[in-house]
């Protein structure tokens, strides 16, 4: 979906924006630059299941929880079948890292769900758009999405290669589906809002470990639209060439 639909927690619900353009330097220095858009404040990125009863076969449930986050003999909440313990848990708690763009997508997913704001931190580039201000103002960005978000499901699409060229093995795109619901702890008696958006990701490889680097929001239904025309256009019969006859008459 566009940005007119995906409707950013800061700007329609009234809350805070961190500044940005803070406290990249040192971070650059560990990981390198990379080509990006236009940075956005505040940053919404993979958001954890939180309360959905069911989801797609790539899709992702609801863990038990404790008051720390999820119990390690729950089933994980990205959806691959395994426990949180062998699955999610050892990129959480290091030193493993995900080995695929997937997995990074995975286990980002679960740090919603397990409360894990310096995962997210740690696993986004610096040169992101969604990484605003410094670390610390970044991860606290995080924290207030874990707050005031919901979502109630998450289906992986498709899955890409990255761009034809010499580093198209160091990047890959992933397209996924978000249901979720937006709620003002501040507003009371206001009804949260339930919305569904897709969003198309991209991972970047730096010094073997994947990234999230940057992400555009797809609208299916003008991509729908598109391709329906494009189809129809296709179908169009050519017109029969225009009969000559005595004086242009026939």
């Amino acid at each position: 979906m566009n940005q007119q639909t995906f409707k950013t927690i800061s700007r329609e619900a009234g809350f805070k924006t961190p500044l940005c353009r803070r406290g990249h330097l040192l971070a650059r220095k560990a990981f390198g630059s990379v080509a990006t858009g236009p940075r956005r404040c505040p940053a919404v990125v993979v958001l954890a299941a939180k309360g959905a009863k069911s989801a797609a076969a790539k899709g992702f449930g609801a863990p038990k929880q404790s008051a720390k986050g999820i119990v390690p003999d729950a089933p994980c909440p990205c959806g691959s079948g395994q426990l949180y313990e062998a699955c999610c848990l050892p990129y959480h708690t290091g030193p493993s890292l995900p080995p695929t763009p997937e997995a990074l997508l995975r286990s980002r997913y679960s740090a919603y769900v397990a409360k894990e704001p310096a995962f997210i931190a740690d696993t986004t580039h610096p040169d992101s758009p969604e990484y605003t201000g410094s670390r610390a103002s970044y991860m606290g960005t995080v924290k207030q999405t874990m707050r005031r978000m919901d979502p109630l499901q998450l289906t992986i699409l498709v899955s890409e290669p990255g761009t034809p060229g010499p580093q198209q093995d160091d990047e890959a795109f992933i397209t996924f589906r978000l249901k979720r619901r937006v709620k003002d702890p501040e507003a009371r008696g206001v009804a949260p809002e339930v919305d569904e958006l897709t969003e198309r990701s991209r991972f970047v490889r730096i010094r073997g470990r994947w990234m999230y680097i940057d992400s555009a929001f797809i609208d299916e239904e003008a991509e729908a639209a598109q391709k329906e025309a494009a189809a129809a256009a296709a179908k169009q019969p050519e017109e029969p060439p225009k009969k000559k006859g005595f004086l242009n008459l026939f």
